[in-house]
């Protein structure tokens, strides 16, 4: 049976292979993905998100602490190819919500955390639309996990599957075409792409460095038992250089990946088990 709601600018699916499915809990997924947007969307005014961004201040929630430790480790990893205070980037090449200008000030480790507070100093501001999906998609495995056996979560292409399942990737250039497919065992699949999210200027994929878009890659694809590493480090990659995203990919267990350059060069690790799509 298959399930499906809009949320974050995306579609949610769940699809669980089981003759006796509890609705409720179903329901249950995706009021708690809503609950999550409401407060963390920084398109919805007034929410949580906003008030800190505002305030520079604000009681820690669990959730936002579990995303925050992550990000950190992983902006250390790649030596500050990935930061989730780039909200002035973004919103400065229209993909807003302020319609103006902001000062670009971005650097994470200005992400101060005291006890049950967390502040943001210097005057920068967070956005988590780079890592939300894999914070759902995790979330919502651990509800299903206990009670059913096979079942899907497709969260706009970032997928985690319980059990087996055939996933095709599409061509970077073309998303009604296929170019390989790759057969997944309790794992979860992510991948980042220019194409995707985009304004007239540029793309979401920001360089928080050079503050520019990446022009080397047209795809990644990861795979990992935990979509929070497949789906953060598919962004965080993206953005870094193609020399040092292969030496950071080959010293992390169990994540298994493919790049594919401008140039059509295609680098992949010995387990990421594609094969061209017949």
């Amino acid at each position: 049976m298959k399930y499906s709601k809009e949320l974050f600018w995306s579609k949610l699916q769940i699809t669980i292979n089981s003759e006796d499915i509890n609705e409720d809990i179903i329901n249950k997924c995706f009021l708690e993905t809503e609950s999550f947007e409401m407060k963390y969307s920084r398109f919805i005014k007034w929410n949580y998100l906003e008030n800190l961004n505002k305030n520079k201040s604000s009681q820690l929630t669990w959730e936002l602490l579990s995303i925050i430790k992550l990000s950190e480790k992983v902006s250390n990893i790649t030596k500050w190819y990935f930061d989730i205070t780039v909200l002035p980037l973004l919103e400065n090449i229209w993909y807003w919500i302020h319609k103006g200008n902001l000062d670009e000030n971005i650097w994470y480790k200005n992400i101060e955390i005291q006890w049950d507070t967390i502040n943001l100093k210097n005057w920068v501001s967070i956005d988590i639309w780079a890592v939300w999906k894999w914070y759902i998609v995790d979330k919502i495995y651990n509800m299903l996990d206990p009670i059913y056996d096979d079942f899907i979560i497709n969260f706009w292409w970032d997928i985690r599957i319980k059990w087996k399942e055939k996933i095709l990737l599409e061509d970077p250039y073309d998303d009604t075409k296929s170019i390989w497919e790759i057969y997944l065992n309790n794992l979860s699949i992510a991948s980042s792409s220019p194409f995707k999210r985009k304004t007239k200027k540029w793309n979401h994929l920001i360089n928080p460095i050079s503050k520019k878009n990446d022009d080397e890659k047209v795809a990644i694809y990861l795979t990992h038992k935990l979509s929070s590493f497949s789906d953060i480090f598919s962004t965080a990659l993206f953005i870094t250089p193609i020399e040092e995203s292969i030496k950071i990919l080959n010293n992390i267990n169990g994540l298994e990946w493919m790049i594919i350059t401008k140039k059509w060069e295609i680098f992949k690790s010995k387990w990421f088990n594609c094969k061209l799509n017949k």
